[in-house]
Order: structure tokens, then C-alpha cells, then sequence
């Protein structure tokens, strides 16, 4: 009699859930968007971009300008200074 064997999945990959970089209030806030130069086609980049560092990490956050999007207090604080009429 042939016996049957169970086949085993050897593809399955666990990984480590990632640690929120931020935990804290968020604020919305509106950045107007850029205008799109006619001369040579060239796109804007419509992203503001924040970096927050400190002397054990540094965090990089892009905001969409153009659209209200949620930021962390240390990213809207960062954008204040630049756009005090946020």
C-alpha cells in the first residue's frame, strides 16, 4: 500500500509588526497648492517635505499640499514656522 504524505508549506514568511513611529494627537492642516510652470513641461512637486531628527532617529514625512491631511504636532509645528497662517 503506497502511504501519503502531507505536503508542507515551506513559502510561509513571518515578519515583525513595525512600531509606530509617532504616537500622539494629530492636526489637520492645508498647504496651498504650487501652480504648474508652462515652460517645458516641467511638474512640481506638490509635496512639502518635514524631517524631524534627534539624536537617536530621524523621521521623514511628505505633505500633500493642495488636499487637508493629518500631520503629527512636531511635523505641524516644524510647518508653522515656514507658514505661520497655516
Amino acid at each position: 500500500m503506497a502511504t501519503k504524505k502531507a505536503i508542507e508549506n515551506t513559502l510561509t514568511i513571518t515578519s515583525v509588526e513595525k512600531e509606530p513611529d509617532y504616537v500622539g494627537p494629530y492636526v489637520d492642516v492645508f498647504i496651498p497648492a504650487l501652480e504648474e510652470n508652462g515652460d517645458g513641461g516641467m511638474k512640481v512637486d506638490q509635496y512639502e517635505h518635514v524631517t524631524i531628527a534627534n539624536e537617536t532617529k530621524e523621521t521623514c514625512y511628505k505633505v500633500l499640499r493642495g488636499e487637508r491631511v493629518p500631520v503629527p504636532v512636531p511635523v505641524y509645528i516644524a510647518l508653522k514656522e515656514r507658514y505661520p497662517k497655516i
